[in-house]
């Protein structure tokens, strides 16, 4: 950052693409006064769901050509121009993706060296839960990672493998990856249905109802709920499964031919409906990867049952708080968890009001924006 007698720090964001949760952050941080915000991205990637936003307000955007490139089972995309863009802007502090955006955050590490006092902070993770933090992959990556003069990370978690691997703490700081809390929470505080009344307005008979959403893909390990639902009572417990996904259709045969009338796969529904499955649902159940539906839930007053998500389960699911953090990621303790809740329904509630109050006064994007001003101050430090 600039010193006290030059109060603006031009800052550029290096992302694939921009969704829409990300622009509601960065629109926040370009309205800070002390700072100019010029976000660089490129195109789509093809038939997938890496695609930005089709609206950008008033956010400063510069869009360059993108090549995509298979490595293992990931795609790389690699900006054409992205050097040249950077330079033209002269950023005080680049904040990059990091390992998911490694050619972009490599350019910026060459960019960043022509001149003084310029910063730049890597922006990821830090880790997963279930993998091996002193991992051949995550040893290699460091000295790349090494380059920036800070990181920033999505939870404590990552906080903490970043650390293990070894890089400095005091360079590391934590903005937990939420949602636009602060527009969930009104949209659900605007919905006046009780939950009864939401669950016939879907058809949903009057029963605990488990919700899940995200998109249909392996790493939502989606079948681990259906066999937990699959061994409870029909008549007391059933589950919503929001999304689409090459794994929908499977899912869904898979269910018919089980005969499971409490299991509903709902396929994709437009953000503005999804309150209405939030207000009907009693508790928000996450079996596999996923992360941002978490403070999502929670807005809408929801406890979350979670094994291993994206980390950010270490900051909100405060284990019988907000929601059960499962030691195990089997059926059978998914089952447990929603027969627990089931039998106290009033506990549910409690977990729901305390999520509620968290995303609402602290782990919010309110919050984000000022860990990103404190990465950015970091990195500053660090280059002078």
């Amino acid at each position: 950052m600039k010193s006290n007698t030059s109060p603006v720090c031009s800052l550029a964001i290096l992302q694939r693409v921009c969704t829409s949760y990300r622009l509601q952050l960065f629109e926040r941080l370009a309205a800070r006064p002390e700072l100019r915000v010029r976000l660089f991205i490129g195109s789509d990637l093809p038939d997938s769901k890496v695609r930005s936003t089709p609206d950008f307000g008033a956010l400063e955007v510069v869009t360059l050509p993108t090549r995509w490139f298979g490595v293992g089972r990931r795609v790389v995309p690699w900006h054409r121009g992205l050097a040249k863009a950077l330079r033209s802007f002269a950023p005080d502090v680049i904040l990059s993706e990091g390992d998911s955006h490694l050619l972009a955050f490599l350019t910026a590490a060459r960019v960043r060296s022509e001149q003084a006092g310029r910063a730049l902070v890597h922006w990821g993770l830090g880790g997963l839960p279930g993998e091996d933090a002193a991992c051949f992959v995550n040893r290699l990556k460091r000295p790349l990672q090494s380059r920036a003069d800070a990181f920033l990370v999505y939870s404590s978690f990552g906080r903490d493998v970043m650390v293990q691997v070894g890089h400095p703490p005091e360079r590391i700081v934590v903005a937990v990856n939420v949602s636009d809390t602060q527009r969930h929470c009104a949209a659900s505080d605007a919905w006046v249905a009780t939950r009864s009344q939401a669950r016939a307005a879907l058809g949903l008979p009057e029963r605990f109802t488990a919700l899940s959403v995200g998109a249909m893909d392996a790493n939502k390990r989606i079948e681990v709920l259906i066999e937990a639902v699959a061994e409870l009572d029909p008549t007391r417990f059933g589950v919503l499964i929001v999304g689409s996904g090459e794994r929908l259709e499977s899912l869904r045969s898979n269910v018919r031919r089980r005969g499971l009338s409490n299991v509903h796969l709902v396929g994709g529904v437009p953000a503005p409906e999804l309150v209405r499955y939030y207000r009907a649902a009693d508790v928000l159940v996450l079996p596999g990867r996923g992360g941002m539906v978490i403070s999502e839930a929670m807005a809408h007053r929801l406890p979350v049952i979670v094994h291993q998500a994206d980390g950010t389960e270490a900051d909100l699911v405060r284990d019988a708080e907000t929601g059960f953090r499962l030691e195990s990621g089997r059926a059978e303790d998914f089952r447990r968890a929603l027969e627990r809740l089931a039998a106290e329904p009033e506990r549910g509630e409690r977990m729901g009001e305390r999520g509620r109050r968290l995303v609402d006064e602290e782990l919010n994007m309110a919050a984000m924006v000022d860990r990103v001003l404190q990465v950015c101050r970091i990195a500053g430090e660090a280059r002078n």
